[in-house]
């Protein structure tokens, strides 16, 4: 039986619905899965529903853009409480401000000879609240003006590229402390993808995370290299991290394994599911 906590759909990134990515889930073996789409829970309860009917433990995620140092960090909240509306409100305004990003970054690509891309955008978006880099990333593989959603963020979308706009995310503390008000625990999304620059180490980081209360680390993600997933387990081992694991599946077309494909977690250390509230007690260490 596989796990995987890191995965998306339509409600941001994704290209499947949550109903139908539970189904790919399904279909890949998955028994353990969480939907952690991009600064919303809106589609959680189609998932969870869904989930039901699949046989498959479901668990509420979501994943949170922060500003650290002027870097982009995300952080996975798993186990939220997410019926009550409380994280839904909360995340309002993120919506607007992915809106108004969306549109800089339109104007951007307009200047650099690319018109249309904002409107181009949009038609791989479920809303304007949603858009995110990676619908750009999509339109520019569909226009020709690059070869594959990587080249997109290499040439364009990367945090220092030319169409890049910084939205002001909250701080990983404030994204912590919503994610542990709403029942969850936080987790330092695919560390392994963050380019360290001075001042700006992954030691640093995870120090800075520990500070504001961070508990784990995804070791293993279908985002990051194998070598990152083991540097990752060796700095769990030793700091005394809980290990969480996720594909980080967007859509069939996309370079990331589906739902389940990700590494296994190395052993020796503490998975981070046995610590998320709600979980029937079921053994899935061999999982």
């Amino acid at each position: 039986m596989k796990i995987d906590l890191h995965t998306h759909s339509n409600a941001s990134d994704g290209g499947l619905s949550p109903s139908q990515l539970v189904t790919l889930a399904q279909s890949c073996g998955v028994g353990l899965l969480a939907l952690t789409d991009h600064d919303t829970v809106n589609g959680l309860e189609e998932a969870e529903d869904a989930a039901a009917k699949a046989g498959i433990t479901f668990v509420p995620g979501i994943e949170v853009s922060t500003l650290w140092r002027g870097i982009t960090i995300h952080v996975v909240g798993l186990g939220i409480r997410h019926r009550d509306g409380v994280m839904r409100r909360i995340f309002e305004s993120v919506g607007e401000k992915r809106i108004r990003r969306g549109v800089e970054i339109g104007r951007r690509f307009e200047a650099l000879g690319y018109p249309g891309a904002y409107e181009g955008a949009l038609r791989y978006s479920s809303s304007p609240e949603s858009l995110g880099r990676v619908h750009f990333a999509r339109w520019l593989v569909r226009e020709g003006i690059v070869r594959n959603q990587q080249e997109a963020f290499d040439r364009f979308l990367r945090d220092d590229g030319p169409a890049f706009v910084q939205a002001v995310w909250p701080s990983i503390a404030r994204a912590v402390e919503v994610i542990g008000s709403c029942g969850g625990i936080a987790v330092l999304a695919h560390p392994g993808r963050y380019r360290c620059r001075p001042g700006k180490s992954l030691e640093e980081l995870l120090v800075d995370f520990r500070a504001a209360g961070g508990r784990a680390i995804e070791v293993s993600s279908g985002s990051q290299s194998a070598d990152s997933d083991r540097l990752l387990a060796a700095i769990a081992r030793e700091e005394g991290y809980w290990a969480s694991l996720g594909s980080d599946f967007h859509n069939l077309g996309g370079s990331r394994p589906r739902p389940g494909g990700e590494r296994p977690l190395p052993e020796g250390l503490e998975p981070v599911w046995k610590h998320i509230p709600g979980l029937p007690a079921l053994d899935w260490d061999r999982a």
